[in-house]
């Protein structure tokens, strides 16, 4: 595993990987970073009962090279990481394993920059704000603002296929309510939209009922008719067969790595359904906590101004891939134009007017 593990961190250009495990708390942790070059990485932490720690180290790899391209998406000048704790939540989280979870990260000076993700609550950062300097996330809760972005990212898809940006009188189809998918679902209907939620949380669905949207089973969503479907719960939930079943012309969401693969992009692109490429579209939380470990206090103003640039850097990424085909002869789908529109900023240097940045100390 260990040379399997080094081979993986020198083909994707990973910088670090650390293990922590306290016998104390019963933490077993992992923070992956994947660079460091314009500043320190940033990522969130997520608990989850994984079936192992190569499903944990593999979960912890991929989303912190996400994280990476999220950072170029977003235009903000840090480097990707993640954490993950492996662990059930709702049993063997306690404010013992918090700590120590807390001091392992301030361990690292610095480097990784973390906050909540899925398991891992505000409160919980709150607690752990305590024992470590590089948290954020602390004052405003990122669910909104990610929710926000993929909203802009829908109006962006929309303009870039009709020509018309409003989302009024559109049916979209979301597959998790969450934090996230809960105040899309919330923001759409206040838009207009007609709103179709799946959760496997009873009362989630409920709250949607409450302010219109429809409900449908978890394994119906893909079977809906529909103009966008956004997959707002966990990642790699379009692989070939959905991206061959689904009806609609749009795919916007909020979840991280949405595709199984590159093929199932491919099909997507193929079969005239435009894809938005999820590490830009989802970057409206990334770009709020960004902005309060830097500046501490949210100018909201713009906050706004730069979350609603998702949707230029949308269109940019949708017209790259339409040239590349052209060009090229074959198929290039948005996914794939939108990893060579990061890397070439990455070699590059580019960034974006944000130029939020903080290096380690």
């Amino acid at each position: 595993m260990i040379s399997d593990l080094f081979a993986e961190m020198e083909r994707e250009g990973f910088e670090e990987v650390v293990v922590f495990h306290d016998r104390e708390s019963r933490l077993k942790a992992v923070v992956a970073i994947h660079t460091t070059v314009k500043g320190s990485a940033i990522g969130g932490t997520r608990m989850w009962e994984y079936s192992s720690f190569h499903h944990a180290l593999n979960d912890a790899l991929s989303l912190a090279r996400a994280m990476t391209f999220k950072c170029i998406g977003a235009g903000i000048e840090f480097g990707g990481g993640k954490g993950v704790i492996a662990g059930n939540p709702a049993k063997d989280k306690t404010k013992k394993l918090l700590r120590s979870y807390a001091e392992f990260i301030q361990s690292l000076n610095g480097k990784f920059v973390t906050g909540e993700d899925v398991g891992v609550t505000n409160e919980d950062v709150r607690y752990m704000k305590n024992y470590c300097d590089f948290l954020t996330g602390i004052n405003y809760d990122p669910s909104s603002f990610t929710a926000y972005g993929v909203f802009h990212g829908m109006k962006a898809s929309m303009k870039y296929l009709y020509g018309e940006e409003s989302l009024e009188g559109m049916h979209v189809a979301i597959q998790g309510v969450g934090k996230v998918g809960m105040e899309l679902a919330r923001i759409l209907v206040e838009n207009g939209a007609r709103v179709t939620v799946s959760d496997l949380n009873r009362e989630r669905l409920e709250t949607c009922k409450s302010f219109g949207a429809e409900c449908v089973e978890p394994h119906q969503i893909y079977r809906i008719e529909c103009d966008i479907f956004s997959p707002c719960a966990l990642g790699g939930v379009i692989d070939e067969r959905v991206a061959r079943s689904l009806e609609c012309r749009i795919v916007a969401g909020s979840a991280n790595n949405q595709l199984k693969s590159d093929a199932a992009g491919k099909i997507l692109a193929r079969r005239g359904i435009l894809y938005a490429p999820d590490f830009i579209v989802n970057a409206g939380g990334l770009i709020t906590v960004a902005n309060e470990y830097i500046y501490g206090k949210l100018d909201e103003e713009r906050l706004e101004r730069e979350i609603e640039g998702i949707g230029d850097r949308l269109i940019e990424v949708f017209r790259l891939s339409e040239r590349l085909s052209d060009e090229r002869g074959e198929v290039i789908s948005t996914h794939q134009a939108a990893i060579e529109w990061a890397l070439e900023r990455m070699r590059s240097g580019r960034s974006d007017s944000s130029s939020i940045s903080r290096k380690y100390y």
